[in-house]
């Protein structure tokens, strides 16, 4: 009986995945209405170019442009990167249920906290997910990247770009690495399948967090290389 306890509330979940109280009548899979609702925004004064969040209001006095330190030394290739929520608490846990257990009934509800609470400021002509390689994509069976970019596409009314910007090489898991190691991994991983199609366009690259922001710089660099006009990365959580 118990295994088949296990079965029934992995199926029909009766608690919420991140403190465990009933899910009720919540019309979200696996999680309380609480816990949902308690998803924490990036707020306040950010670097226009990364994204990440100024510690204080003085910060801003040693950056005249407003941008960080960081990227006034070293710019990335993307023109600015957005994300939507801290990567903790209830969020964090989500996004580990969809991507690793997974869950995933939870993409669309995701995607669509995403969309909702996302404010772009340039006009897009294409959404791209950052792609899996096809190895890893037999192992987990799904793109998380995808789920959110569809759900971008579908909310604002954006085309979809599936399969023009790939991943040639197979990489180490992004989680297992430094922030050196991680900028090494993903060197030379992407390329472009058409470049006709991107230049002069403006695009809208998605992922599921962004830590040190390797991956998507790469893709950025590669579809700047292309001849993409602009690249704006945006991502569901952002690890601080």
């Amino acid at each position: 009986m118990p295994i088949l306890h296990r079965l029934l509330d992995f199926i029909f979940p009766t608690a919420c995945s991140y403190c465990r109280s009933p899910v009720e009548d919540s019309v979200i899979p696996f999680f309380c209405a609480d816990c949902w609702a308690d998803f924490s925004l990036i707020q306040g004064q950010a670097c226009p170019r990364c994204g990440r969040p100024f510690e204080s209001p003085e910060a801003l006095s040693a950056s005249p442009e407003h941008e960080c330190g960081a990227c006034r030394q070293r710019p990335p290739e993307y023109d600015q990167a957005l994300s939507v929520g801290h990567f903790e608490g209830p969020l964090r846990e989500a996004i580990h249920q969809f991507k690793y257990r997974p869950c995933l009934s939870l993409g669309k509800p995701l995607a669509r906290w995403m969309a909702g609470n996302v404010h772009l400021l340039s006009a897009i002509d294409f959404v791209m997910p950052v792609p899996l390689h096809r190895k890893r994509l037999r192992h987990r069976g799904f793109n998380q990247a995808l789920f959110l970019a569809r759900g971008m596409s579908e909310a604002h009314g954006m085309p979809l770009s599936l399969d023009n910007l790939a991943r040639i090489r197979y990489t180490r898991p992004q989680v297992e690495l430094s922030g050196a190691q991680r900028i090494e991994n993903v060197a030379g991983a992407f390329s472009v399948n058409r470049p006709g199609e991107i230049g002069g366009t403006s695009v809208l690259l998605v992922d599921d967090v962004f830590t040190t922001g390797a991956t998507l710089n790469e893709c950025a660099a590669v579809l700047k290389g292309a001849g993409a006009s602009r690249v704006t990365a945006l991502t569901l959580a952002r690890a601080l």
